[in-house]
This record gives structure tokens, C-alpha cells and sequence, in this order.
């Protein structure tokens, strides 16, 4: 051990290295997994700034490594966000599975998601959307004269990829504020439009309709937008879509409705449980906010059967 070196300083050198195995053997010695860098980085931030240190990230966080621990300053922020801003979509998966707050802001107020985006990570924005969405699909935004969506629909209508999630918060109280994201291609890191749902007002959606659509007025901007579904035959995509902006999430639905026609308990298997949290134990829903609670509780609440 060197001059003055601590067991901790010692296993975070060994992050750098790839040394999983001096990783371990540290720690069963008592090396703590938390030790901060002069520029706040832990061994876990250090690991999910490389792509080749993934093995190691996954062993620090095996051994317990706080994956939401905090480096302050500019450019900063959590594992997350690291990990996000490089485009390391294989180590954001990890962190993400292993309960990392996506809904965490940095110092510059952004939310690893909204890091990924400014940095064009178009992999590492879908897999975060994924993960932390009440809804995500195709839908068919309209843009042109009302008479027309009748007549000649295709011509004044365009498909989009459409996303209801929460947004960051430095107090990260309940009921979670809602977003809608609207891309063009899946390719697109950055979404064309953005709506503050709790800033929105949604119309009564006309779902019964020969051409049902929903529409959502953006108080901020004065300005409509009205979707559709992609395909004639996709109306309950729209419903889904609904339902996610008043707080349901879109799975929510799908299982009430797998339950409904089986007539038996489904059998969840998922480990995307933000979004469970927020369909369970969750009364009452508002316009543009959806209610969330610990992760490790809703687990112990699930049962699992076939």
C-alpha cells in the first residue's frame, strides 16, 4: 500500500486498470466503494465514463456501489448522466436496471435523458424512454387544413414516434410532472416537439369516431396538436396514448385488457418496475401527472403467478 494511501483510494486505482478481481479482494479487506476523486468522481462514476470498464461498473454495483451517487459541478451529475453523455448505451442499461433515478438533475439541470439528446446519443435516448415511459408508439400527427384530414388524410398528416414520460425535478415529489416527446424517426435524438402535459390542455379525445383522434392544446406556445392512429386498424394505440397523458400508462392498459379477456392472473415479467410504480397504489390520477413509489416496494407488493 502506498504512503497514505487508503485500502478505498486503492480500489478506486484499480477501476482504471479494469481490475475486477483487486476490486473484490479490496473490498473484502474493507475497501469502501464511495471514495471521491479531487474532482468527485467515485470508482463507479469513473467506470461508466469508459466503455471497456462495463465489467467493472457491473462489479462495483454488485458489491453495492451507490448508482445514484452525486459528482457537483458542471458537465456533471450522476452515473446516469456519465454514462449518458457518452453514449455508453450497454452501461446506462445496467445502471438503469439496477435502479438508477433517471429523474435526477445535474448542476445544469438536466436529466441524464435530456444529456443524451443534447449530445445527439439517439440509443441511449430510447433505451431511457423505455424504461421511464408511460407510453411509446407510432402515431399519425395531422398538420394541415381540418377538411382535408378527411378527404385526403395522407397528404396533410405525417407518422411520428410519440413518448409520455416524466420530466426531472430537484425535488423529486409526487405526483411526477409529464412530458410529451415527438420525433420523427427513431433516429432522432433530439424530439421535434415538446409539450409540458401539465401546462396542456387535452381535449376530449373522439375515439368512437370514423376518424378518431386526439388532440392537445400547448398553453405555453398557442399552439394544437391532434394525432391519430398510425394505421386505420390501430385505435386502441390511440386510447393507450390517452390514457398516458392523463397518467396511465400505456402496459397499464394492455394488462387490465390481457386480464380482462383471459380471465386469469398475468404472469409480469418486466424490469421496467418505474413504470408498475405508477399504475399501483396510485389514486388519483391528474391531467399530465403520475404518482411513483419505491422501486424495492412495489416489488415486495407484485406476486407472480401463472
Amino acid at each position: 500500500m502506498g504512503q497514505g494511501q487508503s485500502k478505498s483510494e486503492l480500489l478506486y486505482q484499480q477501476v482504471s486498470y479494469g481490475n475486477s478481481d483487486g476490486i473484490k479482494t479490496l473490498h473484502r479487506e474493507g475497501a469502501g466503494l464511495e471514495y471521491m476523486d479531487k474532482e468527485g468522481k467515485t470508482p463507479l462514476i469513473v467506470a461508466c465514463m469508459n466503455p471497456e470498464l462495463y465489467n467493472v461498473a457491473k462489479t462495483l454495483i454488485e458489491l453495492g456501489a451507490n448508482v445514484n451517487a452525486y459528482r457537483p459541478g458542471r458537465h456533471a451529475g450522476t452515473p446516469l448522466h456519465h454514462a449518458a453523455k457518452r453514449g455508453l448505451e450497454s452501461i446506462v442499461k445496467l445502471l438503469l436496471l439496477h435502479g438508477a433515478n433517471p429523474l435526477i438533475l445535474n448542476d445544469d439541470c438536466q436529466t441524464a435523458l435530456e444529456v443524451a439528446r443534447a449530445k445527439g446519443n439517439a440509443n441511449v435516448v430510447r433505451a431511457i424512454e423505455s424504461h421511464i415511459c408511460l407510453f411509446s408508439g407510432w402515431l399519425r400527427e395531422f398538420h394541415g387544413p381540418g377538411f382535408l384530414e378527411v378527404v385526403a388524410p395522407n397528404l396533410v398528416s405525417r407518422k411520428v414516434w410519440a413518448v409520455v414520460l416524466p420530466v426531472g425535478s430537484r425535488v423529486l415529489t409526487r405526483p411526477y410532472k409529464l412530458e410529451l416527446a415527438v420525433y420523427y424517426t427513431l433516429q432522432d435524438a433530439r424530439p421535434r416537439t415538446l409539450v409540458a402535459l401539465w401546462k396542456a390542455n387535452l381535449e376530449e379525445p373522439k375515439l368512437r369516431q370514423s376518424e378518431p383522434s386526439v388532440a392537445i392544446s400547448d398553453k405555453t406556445t398557442k399552439t394544437r396538436l391532434k394525432f391519430g392512429p398510425a394505421s386505420e386498424n390501430d385505435r386502441q394505440q390511440l386510447t393507450w396514448f390517452s390514457n398516458a397523458c392523463k397518467g396511465i400508462p400505456q402496459h397499464f392498459c394492455k394488462i387490465m385488457c390481457l386480464q380482462f379477456h383471459q380471465q386469469r392472473p398475468l404472469l409480469l415479467k418486466t424490469q421496467n418496475w418505474l413504470w408498475l410504480s405508477m399504475l399501483l397504489f396510485s389514486m388519483p390520477f391528474r391531467r399530465g401527472q403520475a404518482f411513483l413509489m419505491p422501486n424495492q416496494t412495489l416489488k415486495q407488493a407484485l406476486l407472480s403467478v401463472e
